[in-house]
């Protein structure tokens, strides 16, 4: 019985959600601007004991958001046009232990509710905050702020017959960049 209590939750914001006037979610945002939300999780590895690990290497990182200009520069492979309501930045990264480098990416939101993974975009105010449902929870997210939830395990390996102990940071955050300028938007050039 305990495992319906979040579903059951979940249902019912997402009921009273999209029981209100759809009209709100269709015209939110003036055609030149946009909102910038970032799911983004980091695992961070601290050496116990034992010989060193080895390292796990991802990729790069395909974006970047500068909080001085408010630019977002990146690779763009969206159209951005006057339909275009949020910019959704996701990715991973490694870091000590854990690993090494980032996988990340920016996907266009034309319509909302938006859903990729385990992250569902339910609503988005004037004003720019957001609602979500990530790994479900509902999170409401105002504008300029952020969401983080942290949790620690041990990581044990076998390495040339001994074991070797870390222990792992994982942090999930979704931060809320706003209501910003279309115009400040750069592809990279390659």
């Amino acid at each position: 019985m305990k495992t319906q209590y979040p579903t059951l939750l979940i249902l019912l914001s997402y009921f009273i959600l999209f029981s209100c006037n759809k009209k709100e979610d269709v015209e939110i945002i003036e055609s030149d601007n946009y909102i910038f939300i970032e799911q983004h999780s980091n695992d961070h590895g601290e050496h116990i004991s034992g010989p060193q690990p080895p390292l796990l290497q991802i990729d790069f990182p395909t974006y970047s958001y500068d909080f001085k200009t408010k630019t977002l520069n990146g690779i763009i492979d969206f159209e951005i046009n006057s339909n275009l309501k949020l910019v959704y930045g996701s990715g991973t990264c490694l870091s000590g232990t854990a690993g090494g480098g980032c996988g990340t990416g920016l996907s266009a939101v034309y319509e909302i509710p938006y859903e990729r993974g385990n992250f569902e975009l339910l609503k988005v105010d004037t004003d720019g905050s957001v609602i979500v449902i990530y790994k479900d929870e509902v999170i409401d997210i105002q504008s300029g702020e952020e969401w983080k939830v942290e949790t620690v395990r041990m990581d044990t390996t076998e390495v040339d017959g001994q074991i070797s102990i870390s222990e792992i940071t994982h942090t999930d955050r979704i931060s809320n960049f706003g209501v910003l300028k279309k115009a400040d938007i750069i592809s990279w050039e390659w």
